[in-house]
């Protein structure tokens, strides 16, 4: 989970939120997602909460209830991963699993890990993640067997940050975001892809220089998701004084701005048909509210599911129900 300044100002909308679409019966899911809920425990406290998109009482269930920082950046089929410090010390993270209703927490691994997205290969059962492999040694590319808790460098730079990893749907090749560890002007966090076996990288994304987000926080590259069934990357970038969702080609062709409704938003996951979208969506200055939005792919219809019980509801996920 990022910096709650880096969350406020890379914010992004998809769609207009009309109350209209559901998921058809054949395709049910469940959606996790990120709360921050300080209390008297934590005051730096995150939570994981479930929902069912077919609740018209926008009701969530709290499943992790631990004054630990635990986020969840992928669920997949029935599980929920996350990372979180409850073994150790403050924001030192390792990657755990849980299943939807909270239940059968299991740490998956000694390998530190990095505030950053990551992604799992069903056919492999291996995660590719950015991780921390010693004190002096960050952001690095690393894939963890899931059966085991073994792990082993994909990719090791110690002169680049490797962040937001995720596989192509058929696990051949990798998409990234690589920045130099030293700020360099002029040179910003990128997309590239490799091969499997780390071989053939390519940038695929180039920042404009020009923009005035150029000069500001937010992100240039980030959040990536690729699409299961349409072969593209989902990722955040930040324009003017907004961060909106953009699609590119694994060639690097076809680079669009797919976010169109003005309000602010970043984090996304798509449903494993390829039919669904769903992301957080900052409101409006004045309430600082973040809702999770679902939105069909095809029509663009998005409707809210979540209250204003808690402001600050971030970086959906989808579970099989």
């Amino acid at each position: 989970m990022k910096s709650f300044s880096l969350i406020f100002l890379s914010g992004v909308l998809l769609g207009s939120c009309e109350q209209k679409t559901e998921p058809t019966q054949e395709e049910k899911y469940l959606i996790a997602y990120n709360t921050f809920e300080p209390d008297s425990l934590a005051k730096d406290n995150w939570e994981i909460r479930v929902l069912d998109p077919d609740d018209s009482s926008r009701s969530s269930k709290n499943v992790i209830q631990h004054p630990d920082v635990a986020w969840t950046y992928l669920a997949h089929e029935g599980k929920i991963f996350f990372i979180s410090d409850r073994d150790t010390a403050y924001r030192n993270f390792f990657l755990y699993e849980m299943t939807s209703s909270g239940s059968d927490i299991k740490k998956l691994s000694d390998l530190r890990l990095e505030d950053s997205w990551m992604d799992i290969d069903p056919k492999t059962n291996e995660m590719v993640v950015s991780a921390r492999p010693e004190l002096s040694v960050r952001h690095q590319l690393f894939l963890i067997n899931l059966t085991d808790g073994s792990f082993k460098p994909l990719v090791l730079d110690t002169l680049s940050r490797f962040q937001d990893p995720v596989f192509s749907p058929d696990g051949s090749q990798i998409a990234f975001v690589k920045s130099p560890k030293a700020t360099t002007e002029g040179v910003f966090p990128e997309v590239f892809l490799i091969n499997r076996d780390g071989s053939g990288e390519r940038q695929l994304t180039h920042f404009p220089v020009d923009d005035p987000a150029a000069k500001g926080f937010g992100y240039k590259a980030g959040a990536l998701k690729w699409h299961p069934t349409e072969n593209f990357i989902s990722y955040a970038s930040s324009r003017g004084e907004h961060t909106f969702i953009f699609g590119i080609n694994p060639d690097g062709s076809n680079n669009r701005q797919i976010s169109q409704s003005g309000k602010d938003e970043v984090y996304h996951d798509w449903s494993p048909d390829g039919k669904w979208l769903v992301f957080d969506q900052y409101q409006d200055t004045v309430s600082r509210q973040y809702h999770i939005v679902l939105m069909n792919w095809e029509t663009k219809e998005s409707k809210i599911l979540t209250d204003t019980l808690i402001k600050t509801q971030l970086a959906p996920v989808f579970l099989m129900k």
